[in-house]
């Protein structure tokens, strides 16, 4: 929300900060100066991360959680903590009265992201869920196209995604199994995410696998799924995090971030550089993708930011993001729609929440839409290791 359409006398909301690490950083340098929100309070378990948000925000802070759910001027808590952590800190902001964003994945289950929806109940509290890539202005000129029906009904969704995921800095729960810290849970949850919003939320069934290929880098590191929708849709999603091929050839060289072809190849060295003589804990505090950061500096001509490359096909053509907006393949002729980009969508779902909080308006991915995509993540784990179709029963249709 800009400052010209706030409307007059809206009052700002105050944001609690619950992990001071990468991906509050993104949070941070996305969220707009006039939108309405002030990061106020932090809480982290490491007093020099405490101390640089004391000295970027001039905010309280806090060493434990249940301090900073209880600070009274707080509204909002983004919660941005290990995976694990999610659920038990999201029922007790919630039962302190304060609205409550978290990071993706919600959650590690469906059974964790039904207690956490029924904590925000119950205390008559929002709860989001802080997906990013759904939020993407050229995804949702794709779901857009697809709703309005000039191409007629969306028959199948192909999405892949190659990379050097596995060679990122992983902290050390990411290893332990059970914490979410597998490829699945970690980017699977935007795979998810951005697929069923295309596809309009109802998936029935799901069938996966996924794979471990590297004894040197314990959690799972590719996948494969098939998601059956209610009406009849398909999607394939497809994951490979092990640093050979990289859809990002197919775009311009560019992904989540700008790219290029020694990226990949060069991800193991990079990984032995960066934890020379230290934890991947700290050499993750540090990492950053690719050859430049979109963080700093970026206007609405720079290309949008591309997860891999998916295209959607319909009765009467298809449809892919393109660096700079979206191309629609009919019948007869191609044509590239440019899209205006939003290089801060990274905060929208802190955004959206202001909207609902002082608006009224829906919160677009809230805790039943974040409990469904993680029903699809639970499905594929479980799918593979038991090689059967998964049927589900906590969809959501989404909404714009």
């Amino acid at each position: 929300m800009t400052a010209a359409s706030r409307p007059a006398g809206a009052r700002t909301l105050q944001v609690g900060v619950c992990g001071l690490g990468v991906a509050f950083s993104h949070i941070a340098a996305a969220t707009r100066r006039d939108s309405g929100i002030v990061f106020a309070a932090a809480a982290d378990v490491r007093p020099a991360a405490l101390d640089a948000f004391r000295r970027d925000f001039g905010g309280r802070v806090y060493d434990d959680f249940e301090s900073l759910c209880l600070d009274p001027d707080i509204d909002i808590i983004y919660i941005a903590t290990p995976n694990q952590q999610h659920a038990g800190q999201a029922i007790l902001a919630a039962s302190c009265g304060k609205h409550v964003v978290v990071d993706k994945p919600l959650a590690l289950n469906v059974a964790e992201c039904e207690a956490m929806n029924r904590a925000a109940a119950e205390n008559g509290v929002l709860l989001a869920c802080g997906h990013l890539h759904s939020y993407g202005p050229a995804v949702r000129a794709m779901r857009r196209l697809i709703a309005s029906g000039k191409l007629g009904a969306l028959r199948m969704i192909s999405t892949w995604h190659f990379n050097e995921w596995a060679y990122r800095p992983r902290a050390a729960w990411e290893f332990v199994p059970g914490n979410g810290g597998n490829v699945v849970f970690n980017q699977g949850a935007h795979q998810v995410d951005i697929v069923r919003l295309l596809g309009g939320g109802m998936v029935r069934s799901v069938r996966g696998t996924v794979g471990r290929w590297d004894a040197e880098r314990p959690v799972e590191g590719a996948y494969s799924a098939f998601l059956d929708f209610d009406d009849g849709a398909t999607a394939t999603l497809v994951y490979n995090g092990y640093a050979h091929f990289d859809t990002a050839e197919l775009t311009s060289w560019i992904g989540e971030m700008p790219r290029n072809p020694e990226w990949n190849p060069a991800a193991r060295k990079r990984l032995a550089a960066l934890t020379a003589g230290g934890s991947e804990d700290v050499a993750k505090e540090s990492w950053r993708f690719g050859s430049a950061s979109r963080l700093a500096g970026e206007t609405e001509a720079d290309p949008h930011v591309l997860f891999g490359l998916t295209v959607v096909s319909c009765e009467r053509g298809d449809i892919r993001q393109s660096p700079r907006g979206i191309t629609v393949y009919r019948d007869d002729s191609v044509e590239t729609i440019p899209v205006a980009n939003d290089t801060n969508y990274s905060s929208a779902a802190l955004e959206n929440l202001y909207d609902a909080v002082v608006c009224g308006k829906p919160v677009l991915r809230d805790g039943r839409w974040g409990e469904a995509t993680i029903e699809v993540l639970e499905a594929i784990m479980t799918s593979s290791q038991t090689r059967s179709e998964i049927y589900l029963a906590h969809q959501v249709a989404g909404i714009e």
